[in-house]
């Protein structure tokens, strides 16, 4: 996200011959896949979380009371648009990576730069509602504390290299780069979907079962 906001004003100059005006409205999709992040998050809720979440809840009352108060509904839960989005991020940046070049139109890699922050939003806020769920009220707010400060470390450091990088490279070669980190993450939610409850159990600061 950070490599892209640094460098897209320069490969749209560069590539399309973009003056200062229309290096801004670069921009919009960007803005456009953050304003409809929100419709696939508020989608999965409703249609795979809220139902998974009622048939654990109606497990529970035929619980017995120890049972109840021992087990609790499982933060993975809260992967499944990560783990949607996992794959598609990847394919998005390289879609991106390709597309930028003359002979095709500069609203092409618009529209995958757009959906790329759309499926890093996506992977963003359900992993950060993983870690809460999985620290619980106690310390949710000091693992909140940690992840930003980790992401606006990134955030300053990306800035340093990301444009150089692209100059020396080319969008399509740095681009892949992106890509190619992006997909060798792309396991780790499923990873915690599988062995998430294992290691939750070798935590120390977990509250969350």
């Amino acid at each position: 996200m950070y490599a892209t906001i640094v460098a897209s004003p320069w490969v749209f100059q560069h590539y399309y011959g973009f003056d200062l005006t229309g290096q801004s409205l670069s921009f919009l999709g960007l803005i456009t896949g953050t304003v409809l992040a929100p419709i696939p998050l508020v989608l999965i809720d409703l249609y795979i979380y809220q139902p998974r979440l009622k048939r654990w809840k109606a497990t529970q009352q035929s619980a017995d009371p120890q049972t109840r108060r021992d087990h609790r509904f499982p933060p993975e839960n809260r992967l499944f648009p990560a783990m949607f989005g996992s794959f598609l991020l990847p394919s998005t940046l390289l879609a991106f990576a390709w597309t930028v070049r003359p002979s095709i139109p500069y609203i092409i890699p618009i529209i995958f730069q757009g959906l790329s922050i759309l499926f890093s939003l996506i992977i963003y806020a359900s992993a950060n509602l993983f870690m809460l769920d999985a620290y619980g009220p106690l310390y949710g707010a000091s693992a909140a504390g940690a992840a930003m400060l980790s992401r606006y470390s990134l955030s300053a450091a990306f800035p340093m290299f990301a444009l150089q990088m692209y100059r020396g490279l080319g969008v399509g070669w740095a681009t892949t780069i992106l890509a190619g980190c992006t997909a060798a993450m792309a396991p780790i939610p499923w990873c915690f979907w599988k062995w998430g409850e294992g290691l939750r159990g070798k935590m120390k600061y977990e509250s969350s079962a």
